[in-house]
């Protein structure tokens, strides 16, 4: 029987190398691993591999489309034309700042020269292509469908100010993944997102590392809870799960103000506008 396959963006070390492991050792899958670093990436894949042929690497750059989309058909070849799984893993962190000093003014047209919006490109932008090529590449499986897990933080709940950026693109995160459940179960489809809190990996700068207390780091294996929630629960979709220290949360939507139970709306036929009516 074939293994089912998955592929994992920023899958060379982190989250992402821990789910990959997990996924092989576990679930008996092969998984591709996708990274922008080449020597991580085909160390850490020759490790898991071990003689055997469970863990490709595959080296590029998720922000640039042609090369994720390689990435994805080079995988699915690999695998026996087949892809069960994608977990969009690869972030960075804020690559510029909200509140930096304004004297950057372009001499020519007099204005602010704009953000370096690189942060975006990969932890949104791509996210979405790599959502968008699962989809093309799940319906190609001899049974169409597949799970799609995506990597936001804590940060796409709850509002940081000293990182506007990587909060705007994580909750943007949130969204996609709660918009889209419904609609994509009908496909065969299920999304869902990891939502840690502080985890240690490769994004904590060295100088975080070194003074953080231990005992406030959220624990790898949280990680792997989580995805084994998913893994077990072929329905579930849309949740926004929290990784906080040894526990997963599933965090809940906000409620619309007016529910379609509490309130109806009126459309008025002579002026065109609409009452709310209670």
């Amino acid at each position: 029987m074939a293994k089912p396959v998955a592929l994992i963006t920023g899958g060379g070390s982190g989250i992402g190398l821990a789910v990959a492991e997990h996924l092989i050792n576990f679930y008996g899958y092969k998984v591709a691993i996708l990274d922008v670093h080449a020597e991580r990436g085909k160390t850490e894949s020759g490790r898991i591999n071990a003689g055997a042929d469970n863990c490709l690497f595959l080296q590029a750059d998720v922000s640039d489309y042609d090369q994720q989309a390689k990435a994805f058909q080079q995988a699915f070849e690999w695998g026996g034309n087949r892809l069960n799984f994608f977990h969009a893993n690869a972030g960075i962190g804020d690559s510029d700042s909200m509140y930096k000093d304004m004297q950057d003014i372009d001499a020519t047209t007099g204005l602010p020269r704009p953000l370096e919006l690189r942060i975006m490109d990969v932890n949104l932008n791509a996210v979405l292509q790599g959502v968008h090529l699962a989809r093309h590449f799940f319906a190609k499986n001899s049974s169409p469908g597949g799970r799609i897990v995506i990597t936001s933080s804590c940060l796409g709940i709850y509002p940081n100010h000293c990182l506007p950026l990587y909060t705007a693109a994580k909750h943007a995160l949130v969204g996609l993944v709660r918009a889209t459940a419904p609609v994509y179960l009908g496909m065969g489809i299920t999304i869902n997102a990891l939502n840690p809190n502080l985890i240690e990996t490769n994004l904590m700068p060295a100088e975080v590392r070194s003074l953080w207390d231990r005992h406030g780091l959220t624990p790898m294996n949280t990680a792997i809870k989580a995805i084994d929630a998913i893994m077990t629960d072929k329905n579930m979709t849309g949740q926004t799960i929290e990784l906080a220290l040894d526990e997963i949360v599933f965090s809940k939507a906000q409620p619309y103000t007016y529910s379609a139970k509490a309130s109806r709306i009126k459309r008025g036929e002579a002026s065109g506008g609409i009452e709310l009516i209670e």
